[in-house]
């Protein structure tokens, strides 16, 4: 067996100069619900990739998608910048593109207000990031932007192109890997056996979902990723690295034929929680290290780097619902302010009255906006600590079974092929109970 080689993860960069984020009316209104940051991400991209080029022992770095924000084409001719300095101190890195980094229809917050900028097209990227796993892949599949990379000697690297053949806006498929890829892939993963080397997979969208809720959440996960586990595990390939969804999680799954099937997911630089990760792999076994991203030049509002991100974070979720309940319909319109004002003001006290149960008097203050905030992030971050036995777990099964019978009515109705148990999928979220951390992990892949 080889020795491992040893790499760093980042994903969902979301790079956009900070000259495109001018502060007007139109970027605050648009930060109230957006969970990244992006003003700061230049500062935040300058600070890590300052980092890694300290890293004297590590010299391989791998970004699975979105790499630009939304497709500015000078999003991503900046952030290459980056990219090559990053490389001229000695680093080899490794691409590939997602639904972010094309768009013919990309804007900027520029002049005062949202305006359009020129935008990048799918067909682009390939020559953009030629320098970046392209020009040097040894196998590239003709109809998108998959390709095979030889990282170190004994090693190779199969990056897959989940978000089809078109630009999005004009109805491309996205989270799907079609046949012609995976064919192409076994093809590449055969060749990879015959030489003697080891392979691990990196595709943007999650394979496995990152969280139980996350299976009924169509943009969460692969579409058909039965198919691709399958023929990915079975074939010898058990690892494979993602991003998407912005969050910390390793999950695993086990085929028909017995084989393990690992997925990595990590959560974006640029938003909460702001981790990336080093991992040795050898083959048989992945040791996973994750790492806050590292300070950097920003006024923090006398905040921490973990408050700052979450502050954005939560800010997402309560304008996100008060949205939703700002804009009636019909009937709704004689209800809805009342219940956009009882949801701000509700404490967990209040929820437990309705529910007419008892819950632990420290948590009756809280108001249920910060809880559900609380949830969202700790979800984010992986290894959810609200486990059976903790006073919040106890409170949410006392509400949760409470309610099991308006529960029951909801399951058929967010169900489609599969049996949903509503339930689990709750306590799992709020609490994980794997037997390995979604941080720090030493996993076997075989």
């Amino acid at each position: 067996m080889n020795n491992p080689v040893n790499f760093y993860l980042i994903t969902d960069t979301h790079f956009i100069p900070n000259r495109l984020c001018e502060d007007c009316e139109d970027y605050r209104e648009y930060m109230k619900y957006e969970q990244m940051t992006l003003a700061e991400n230049e500062a935040i991209l300058k600070a890590l990739f300052e980092k890694i080029a300290g890293d004297k022992e590590t010299d391989i770095v791998i970004i699975p998608g979105d790499l630009s924000k939304n497709g500015e084409k000078e999003s991503h001719l900046e952030f290459i910048k980056y990219l090559d300095k990053l490389r001229d101190s000695g680093k080899k890195i490794f691409v590939i593109t997602a639904r972010h980094d094309f768009n013919e229809n990309a804007s900027a917050f520029i002049n005062g207000a949202r305006n359009p900028v020129e935008g990048t097209k799918k067909e682009e990227l390939a020559e953009l990031y030629k320098d970046y796993g392209y020009s040097a892949a040894l196998s590239r599949h003709p109809g998108s932007m998959s390709y095979v990379a030889q990282i170190a000697p004994g090693y190779r690297m199969l990056a897959l192109d989940s978000d089809g053949e078109t630009d999005l806006s004009q109805g491309g498929d996205k989270g799907y890997i079609n046949s012609d890829i995976l064919a192409w892939a076994k093809e590449q993963i055969e060749d990879a056996k015959a030489c003697g080397d080891e392979m691990f997979a990196i595709c943007h969208y999650p394979v496995i979902p990152s969280s139980p809720f996350f299976e009924i959440v169509k943009d969460a996960r692969l579409e058909n990723r039965e198919e691709v586990i399958n023929l990915l595990a079975d074939s010898g390939v058990n690892l494979i690295l993602t991003g998407h969804m912005h969050i910390q999680s390793i999950n695993v799954v086990t085929t028909e034929k017995g084989n393990k099937f690992w997925d990595v997911c990590t959560s974006s630089i640029v938003g909460s929680p702001g981790r990336y990760r080093k991992i040795a792999f050898d083959g048989a076994t992945a040791r996973i290290e994750s790492f806050e991203i590292p300070d950097f030049e920003w006024d923090l509002e006398g905040l921490t780097k973990e408050e700052y991100l979450d502050r954005q974070f939560s800010r997402r979720i309560t304008n996100r619902i008060n949205r939703a309940l700002e804009n009636p319909k019909g009937a709704q319109k004689l209800y809805m302010p009342l219940a956009k004002k009882v949801v701000n003001s509700l404490t967990l006290g209040g929820v437990a009255r309705l529910a007419c149960v008892r819950i632990d008097k420290s948590l009756k203050k809280k108001k249920f906006l910060d809880f559900a905030n609380e949830i969202g992030i700790n979800l984010f971050k992986g290894d959810e600590p609200y486990v059976e036995g903790t006073k919040e777990y106890e409170a949410v099964s006392k509400v949760v079974n409470r309610a099991n019978f308006i529960i029951k009515k909801v399951e058929p109705k967010l169900s489609k092929n599969k049996p949903l148990d509503l339930k689990r999928m709750i306590f799992d979220s709020i609490g994980s109970t794997k037997p390995f951390s979604d941080n720090n992990a030493t996993i076997q892949l075989k």
